[in-house]
């Protein structure tokens, strides 16, 4: 077990014949029964009614839905487990939605897991259950790796789960929110106390006297199946006001209460508060400056939420900058510690692999380029070896549900096999992307041919964000601006006649990449330290060169041959620069920047953008604290 996967594992499910009552003459179900903890998850023949009984109705979510007059109503669940309290309270609310005060409001759903049960298992389990859904369905298909991390899942009727993938006190800990950020009701769940006492600890009670509220129109309520003496006394002392009911079944007693008051010291400031904004307005206006991946994705995430993007391109089309190749890869970054930045790819990977999700159908028919492939085929090169796949093989083994991804895969290119490590790996037509991202957006909110030469031509802004990509290195709009470097890659297309395809299993990296996309076969690219945009005869010869050597081809610089030139802005540490550049003002614009991705653009920039939009409407931020601080521009200013 690796430290940075913090003890988060899979978890080890058995389906055991529950106990037959007695006078039943009923054959006894099989329940899912945890190993770990030695207890069931829960009693086919009254799981849900347990569910609604314990959390929704001990927590008033029925009358508290119906009269909402928030924007939000915000729950918290200390162990996901089955995912049932989070699909029941689901039902309820788009049960209540003709009814509510305020049908427009979301519903935040965050939940805390560190054993997450495969989707097999879970899918198992709704059967058994009978509450197969437009919410099981959704749920299954964009559930995460069981690798840590914040993931968002997008469900119908404007609910939003975030599911965080690690140990109770390191989640709460990480948990990046404001001041302001508060919690409508929790959902005390998991195993017993004395099954579970890592769950119950001082970590817990602090955090959610934290973020307790208690006004007129607003009051933070928990309910919990248990009612253990040392969980009653804790929360009494946090501030809770504790009661005790009538239990579920044959359990006596449970604890339910509110908050009342209670002074709780404030963590320690980092680097990741500069995110939690201050000021509040119910009208955001925003100017995203460079209409590339990063400032496309920014315009789809502000623009998500409602809120008034206006995107400002100095060229005659989107993608004119690097984002403009017609094929662009996205895999994760693999490392034998799943380090800082492995976890920043691959939580990038899932934001991206929402959105082409949540466009697949729409765009079947109008679009049927934007998305060619969900792997990548990673061989044996000059920065992996043979015998480094294999370690990381070891290392991520079992962590994807795909049993065929992070595992050896064969692909025969012109007669040869080829043994390479399968990626998860999202290759997309570049232009064709960015036009889905912002295709809702009023045509009068996109500016192309305006290049902004100064700031203070959108001081009717409350925020610009500035995703100018390389044109930082050119052009600095703002003091303080940290440096970029130019990187320079150079692609080459063949159009091939459908005789000619090498019809590969998978989009191939090796010292380069090797795409089918369409009629056409991509190669190269190559990397350098430059600014110029011109196309180099001597760097298609490198691409062509290359992809023989490697694989025994015959490709040939001739007319068929087109080479696509993009120069991506790069930083001293291979993080991007994402995030508030200057404090908020009540007078000028907010500042952000968000540019800086390397060749990682397309694997981080609905991230970032979800980052940047998530800390301008109000939001918890779908990254933990220690990563904010890895990615903020101020970053270099306290180093």
């Amino acid at each position: 077990m690796h430290n940075a996967f913090l003890g988060v594992e899979p978890a080890n499910i058995e389906w055991r014949p529950a106990t037959v009552r007695e006078g039943s003459t009923e054959p006894a179900p099989l329940i899912p029964y945890s190993k770990r903890f030695n207890d069931i998850y829960f009693d086919t023949r009254d799981g849900i009614a347990e569910t609604d009984y314990v959390f929704l109705k001990s927590n008033r979510l029925p009358e508290r839905f119906e009269n909402l007059t928030s924007d939000r109503f915000v729950i918290i669940e200390t162990g996901f487990g089955t995912g049932l309290n989070f699909l029941r309270t689901c039902k309820l609310w788009h049960e209540l939605d003709n009814h509510k005060t305020n049908p427009a409001a979301q519903l935040q759903f965050i939940s805390i897991e560190q054993y997450p049960i495969g989707p097999d298992d879970l899918q198992r389990m709704y059967q058994a259950l009978d509450i197969e859904s437009e919410f099981t369905e959704q749920l299954l298909a964009q559930y995460p790796p069981a690798m840590p991390g914040v993931y968002t899942i997008e469900l119908p009727h404007n609910i939003k789960l975030t599911l965080i993938l690690n140990p109770i006190d390191k989640a709460l800990k990480e948990f990046a929110a404001g001041a302001d950020f508060k919690v409508d009701a929790w959902f005390l769940d998991g195993f017993a106390p004395i099954k579970n006492p890592e769950m119950w600890g001082k970590g817990l009670l602090h955090f959610m006297a934290l973020h307790g509220i208690n006004t007129d129109s607003r009051q933070t309520t928990f309910a919990t199946f248990t009612a253990a003496s040392v969980v009653r006394k804790q929360l009494h002392h946090y501030g809770f006001e504790v009661s005790k009911q009538k239990g579920f079944g044959s359990k006596r007693e449970m604890l339910v209460g509110s908050f009342l008051q209670k002074t709780i010291s404030s963590p320690h400031p980092t680097l990741a508060d500069d995110y939690f904004l201050k000021r509040d307005s119910s009208h955001q206006k925003v100017a995203v400056i460079g209409a590339g991946l990063a400032g496309c994705s920014l315009a789809y995430s502000l623009h998500q939420r409602g809120i008034e993007v206006h995107l400002f391109e100095k060229g005659n089309s989107l993608a004119s900058g690097a984002s403009k190749m017609p094929a662009l890869l996205a895999t994760p970054n693999i490392s034998l510690d799943h380090n800082a930045f492995s976890q920043l790819t691959f939580m990038g990977m899932e934001h991206l692999q929402r959105f082409l999700h949540k466009h697949k159908d729409k765009h079947k028919q109008t679009q049927p380029t934007i998305n060619y492939s969900k792997t990548c085929l990673q061989l044996g090169s000059e920065k992996y070896s043979e015998w480094q796949l294999e370690q990381y093989i070891k290392v991520y083994q079992g962590r994807y549900w795909d049993p065929q991804l992070l595992t050896w895969r064969k692909t025969t290119i012109n007669y040869t096999a080829h043994r390479g490590l399968l990626l998860p790996g999202f290759l997309v037509n570049g232009p064709a992307f960015c036009e889905s991202l912002i295709e809702s957006i009023p045509q009068k909110q996109i500016h192309l041919n305006h290049a902004i030469e100064s700031l203070a031509e959108l001081k009717e802004f409350d925020h610009i964000i500035m995703a100018t990509g390389h044109h930082s290195l050119l052009n600095k709009l703002a003091e303080n601006e940290p440096t970029l470097s130019p990187l320079r890659g150079q692609l080459t297309a063949l159009t091939q006649k459908p005789e000619q395809r090498l019809g590969l299993d998978y989009p191939i990296n090796y010292d380069g990449h090797l795409f089918e996309c369409g009629n056409q076969l991509m190669v190269g690219a190559t990397f350098d330290m430059s600014l110029d945009e011109s196309i180099n005869l001597e760097d298609r010869q490198k691409n062509l060169q290359q992809a023989n050597e490697r694989f025994g081809l015959h490709l040939e610089d001739n007319k068929q041959c087109t080479d696509y030139v993009g120069i991506r802005a790069a930083t001293y540490d291979r993080y991007p620069f994402c995030g508030p550049l200057t404090e908020q003002s009540e007078n000028t614009p907010m500042i952000w920047t968000n540019y800086g991705f390397g060749t990682r653009g397309l694997c981080l920039s609905l991230l970032c953008a979800e980052i940047i939009s998530s800390a301008i409407n109000h939001e918890s931020l779908s990254l933990p604290k220690f990563l904010l601080q890895r990615i903020s521009p101020k970053r270099v200013q306290k180093a």
